[in-house]
């Protein structure tokens, strides 16, 4: 059973940031430390964990009133195409709908394009590299339905 819930603590974030590196910069060749900005502390970040341990992560940080950011999507491999990167997105979609943002952007390998496409997300403007990966810049526009929130 996955459990999505917020960081606890400080072990847990520290944690949370070894998983990211793991997914996102070890297979790089990038060095620990380049999986954080200087944006994690006004963040709000999501775990996934299977028997205590953090399988899957994810950022939303609020770039103005209306604009929210998604970031550092990471799950591991043995855990993906499982519905936890699904569930994740989804609960943060939910909290954006909460702090009533209108429009959610994430900046997203061109390789996982199709998954953001699945939940509504749409591509925007031409790829780009960054950390000599190809990027897109993706956006969501935020439908206020209780619904859909009662269904997540």
């Amino acid at each position: 059973m996955i459990e999505i819930r917020s960081i606890k603590n400080e072990t847990e974030f520290n944690d949370m940031l070894y998983q990211r590196w793991l997914v996102l910069r070890a297979p790089l060749g990038l060095p620990r430390g380049t999986e954080k900005d200087k944006y994690e502390d006004s963040a709000f970040h999501l775990v996934a964990l299977w028997e205590n341990q953090i399988v899957g992560s994810a950022r939303l940080r609020c770039l103005s009133k209306e604009l929210g950011s998604i970031a550092y999507v990471a799950i591991l491999p043995e855990f993906q195409n499982q519905g936890i990167g699904t569930k994740l997105m989804q609960k943060l979609i939910v909290t954006s709908a909460e702090k009533n943002l209108k429009t959610l952007r994430v900046m997203a390998r061109t390789n996982v394009v199709k998954f953001y496409n699945h939940l509504g997300f749409i591509a925007e403007g031409e790829p780009f590299n960054y950390l000599d990966t190809p990027h897109i810049f993706m956006y969501y526009k935020l439908q206020v339905d209780s619904q859909l929130v009662k269904d997540w």
